[in-house]
């Protein structure tokens, strides 16, 4: 099982949270990374502009490619696309800030990095 990070804009967030929680997607830009994801590997999930993480997701099956629009109304960039499983899913309000120390400290790619320059 492999790790991911799966970046989701406050619009696509609540994409998502309206939809049937069963696909997320990808532009097609990160394809070539998108081939090797496989099944059973974890997508974690990390809202911008917001800095927190907010899910866990579960690939069941992909990539494939589907252009109907499903993140955004029209020309929805993400059409590299996954079925997924929720593992968790947190509501904004239980979304985890980034910048918590108990975060920041333990995440290999920010423990040695000072949290004040990132801002």
């Amino acid at each position: 099982m492999a790790y991911y990070t799966n970046i989701f804009s406050p619009e696509t967030y609540q994409a998502f949270m309206n939809s049937d929680k069963t696909v997320s997607g990808f532009r097609v830009r990160q394809k070539s990374l998108a081939e090797k994801v496989k099944a059973g590997d974890i997508f974690i999930c990390y809202l911008v502009r917001l800095s927190r993480w907010c899910g866990l997701l579960e690939v069941v099956d992909g990539p494939y490619e589907d252009s109907t629009p499903l993140f955004l109304e029209s020309d929805d960039p993400f059409i590299v696309r996954f079925h997924i499983r929720v593992k968790v899913w947190l509501p904004l309000t239980q979304a985890i800030p980034i910048h918590s120390d108990q975060i920041w400290q333990h995440l290999s790619f920010t423990q040695n990095i000072d949290k004040m320059v990132s801002y």
